[in-house]
């Protein structure tokens, strides 16, 4: 892929997946018999592989391990057909990995993360990859420092390209400024925004409207149960969880998120835009995968077909 072809560079994580489902409950300090299985994840790679299944060009921008681990991920990411011209090597640490123990019901019990690699994504590599890709959107995810992910807004008010961001935790989102100007679009749980803006609020529309007068043009709040909001300047939208069969709850987040931005590049509104994402985080959970391997936009076309239809008989909100 020739970084002409590119439309969505993804920055941040990419990481070896490790999870062990248990039959049963989980039960701390005792032995819990469980499955295993190893695949990639990371949320800036989850990202850019929903975006690629969905018919968008994407490229990754991380750090690997000098390792059998990180060869593997960057062999996936060219079998993807995803850019891996600004992935970078460390020979300091081993790529990163995550290791999520699921109950039986698919939710994360609990959750192991070594990133300790993420700290050396510099802004030194931020400068050299920004001029380079010609990506009219870029992605990032709050696994990069703090200092880098300064540089990239004061990169991004100077450029017109839009710049999506993920909060990921409640630690990590504290990564942000507080200055939010040059956020195009922000995705994060209500944890997470309260996390951010230091307090809690009488409800999630008035989370986000303080997440606007940070300075983030777009605000997408997850809601769990509930669903999510969506609110830019102009308009607020209220989504409605779609019913799904969980599965495996990994990896939702990053579909909401790829579905979004994929609908985004191709025209939709904002409002239409986190429906189709909150389809195809519908569709990942009802997998074993963190990215559905059957993702495409027919899969989501007809999904989205279903439920338009269900809403019109009054199933959905």
């Amino acid at each position: 892929m020739s970084p002409g072809q590119i439309q969505v560079t993804c920055i941040g994580g990419a990481t070896v997946d490790r999870k062990y489902r248990a039959g049963k409950p989980v039960q701390l300090r005792t032995s819990n018999p469980v499955t295993s299985e190893r695949s990639f994840g990371g949320v800036a790679r989850n990202v850019a592989e929903n975006i690629a299944r969905l018919g968008v060009k994407s490229s990754l921008v991380s750090l690997l391990g000098r390792d059998e681990d990180g060869n593997a991920i960057r062999r996936d990411l060219m079998r993807l057909g995803i850019g891996t011209q600004h992935l970078a090597t460390s020979g300091e640490h081993p790529t990163a990995e995550y290791v999520a123990i699921l109950g039986p019901d698919g939710d994360l019990a609990l959750g192991l993360a070594d990133m300790a690699i993420f700290d050396s994504l510099s802004p030194s590599l931020l400068h050299q990859v920004w001029p380079e890709t010609s990506s009219s959107w870029v992605f990032a995810d709050c696994n990069l420092p703090s200092p880098t992910l300064h540089d990239l807004l004061d990169l991004a008010r100077r450029d017109a390209r839009m710049l999506a961001i993920d909060a990921v935790s409640t630690l990590k989102v504290m990564r942000l400024p507080r200055d939010l100007n040059g956020v195009g679009l922000l995705f994060l749980n209500l944890d997470e925004a309260q996390a951010f803006l230091g307090h809690p609020s009488t409800s999630p529309r008035e989370t986000a409207t303080a997440l606007l007068e940070c300075g983030a043009a777009r605000v997408v709040l997850t809601l769990g149960a509930g669903g999510l909001i969506a609110m830019d300047r102009t308009a607020f939208t209220s989504v409605a969880s779609m019913p799904a069969k969980v599965v495996d709850a990994t990896g939702a987040g990053d579909a909401l998120i790829g579905g979004t931005l994929a609908a985004l590049f191709r025209g939709q509104s904002l409002a239409e835009a986190v429906r189709t994402g909150t389809v195809a985080a519908a569709l990942t959970v009802e997998c074993p995968h963190s990215v559905r391997p059957d993702l495409s936009p027919a899969l989501l076309a007809s999904a989205l077909a279903r439920c338009a239809g269900q809403k019109a008989e009054g199933e959905f909100s």
